[in-house]
């Protein structure tokens, strides 16, 4: 591959993959903000990782890269690294192979076993509910029972692979049950008129999600190879888990941004890990420690990258604090770079899908941004892809100042960035 300049993007329309089935094996087995589809990392993995042995996605998210890895027979080793737990549950469970046997005849004893204890509990005392903040304010009474004996049930699984498995269906029960609208990831209450004839039924929701995630498990099992997938929690600043140069390719999705101003991974997470026994405390700070989470002090900074530079000078014209907000995500971004770089071995492939957010109206290159981070550590640049987005749970414009009839275009692109290490 030779060396091109990061501002010469290609458009390239193959990468849309318009139309096709982003939910296949299980890609579909719970909802996460900003997803991956597996036709990219797919093939990512195929053109730029035929020789790899060693992969890691630093920002794991929900798996996808980790999906697809585990259907490839010439990769030996799939890390995933992340700091949601909810992320680290859905990844765990979607890319390890299970009995379709094995899981509907679980799913059967313990449907039946709920049923029990809903009868029970009607006809003498209550179960007792979990008590975290304004629980009464996500969950309507019945919904609220229902789920306690529906995760009382699920956590005296015996099998930890089975138990995970039905957690994440479980999780995402919770989000179809709750008081919150359907299409968002940002936690928004149901208006009160239709909140009257909100009744959803928690033990149908999970049977029939259930049903389909079993489904999609035992297609993905049918196909997994013996590539060994590790889901590790924690902070990608901090990769002292893996070993100097051991990887061989990168394929992952950053954030955007800070998670409070993009894309609520916090927030889409929240309702679930509480109920799945994480302390409030932590799910509030987990967006305050995700990258960007805390503002810069100052606006001084040695990044090395130009386009960096120049945006923020024109936020900063705008507003000084948002300024301090961008910048403080592209410092502990940096910080990332260092680390990737430490595990990545001489001739290692890197592949980045990112989206260039706006903010007061001034896009913010990422893809530049990212590209200069990397090459200011002597890597080359082989090419940046841009794809056009078919789908989004965001609107195509929006109106971030607030001022009626004024719109701005949101992301409707993706950019993929494929760098190599000297």
């Amino acid at each position: 591959m030779s060396k091109a300049d990061p501002r010469k993007r290609i458009v390239d329309h193959s990468w849309d993959f318009r139309g096709q089935n982003t939910k296949s094996y299980t890609h579909g087995l719970h909802t996460y903000p900003a997803m991956m589809i597996p036709q990219i990392a797919g093939r990512l993995i195929d053109l730029y990782g035929g020789s790899a042995k060693r992969i890691l996605d630093p920002f794991v998210g929900s798996g996808t890269v980790l999906v697809e890895s585990k259907l490839r027979k010439h990769l030996r080793t799939a890390i995933g690294v992340d700091l949601n737990p909810l992320a680290l549950l859905i990844s765990k469970a979607k890319t390890t192979p299970l009995k379709s046997s094995t899981l509907l005849q679980a799913h059967t004893e313990l449907l039946e076993k709920c049923m029990e204890d809903a009868q029970n509990t009607q006809s003498k005392t209550g179960v007792e509910i979990p008590n975290f903040p304004n629980i009464d304010f996500w969950f309507k009474p019945d919904v609220k029972t229902a789920l306690t004996i529906l995760r009382n049930q699920i956590l005296k699984i015996s099998d930890e692979n089975v138990k995970n498995f039905f957690l994440v269906t479980f999780s995402e029960t919770v989000r179809r049950v709750s008081n919150t609208r359907s299409g968002e990831f940002k936690l928004y209450r149901i208006p009160e008129e239709k909140l009257r004839h909100h009744n959803p039924n928690v033990f149908e929701t999970f049977r029939k999600k259930s049903v389909a995630n079993i489904g999609a498990m035992n297609d993905f099992s049918s196909k997994a190879t013996s590539c060994e997938i590790q889901v590790l929690g924690g902070d990608s600043r901090d990769l002292s888990r893996i070993s100097d140069e051991k990887m061989d390719l990168i394929v992952t999705s950053p954030p955007y941004g800070d998670s409070r101003t993009t894309v609520a991974y916090g927030q889409f997470s929240r309702l679930a890990l509480q109920w799945l026994g994480f302390e409030n405390d932590m799910v509030k700070r987990m967006d305050k420690e995700s990258l960007g989470g805390r503002p810069a002090l100052s606006h001084e900074h040695e990044l090395g990258s130009a386009t960096l530079l120049e945006i923020l000078e024109r936020i900063k014209e705008k507003d000084e604090l948002r300024a301090r907000d961008v910048l403080s995500f592209y410092v502990d971004f940096n910080n990332c770079v260092l680390e990737i770089d430490r595990v990545c071995k001489p001739g290692a492939l890197l592949c980045f899908v990112v989206g260039n957010r706006t903010v007061k109206e001034v896009q913010i290159p990422t893809d530049l941004i990212i590209a200069e981070l990397f090459q200011n550590r002597g890597y080359t640049h082989h090419q940046t892809i841009v794809r056009s987005i078919p789908s989004k749970r965001m609107p195509k414009k929006n109106s971030p100042t607030n001022e009626k009839g004024k719109l701005v275009s949101t992301m409707n692109e993706e950019y993929i960035i494929i760098l190599q290490k000297k």
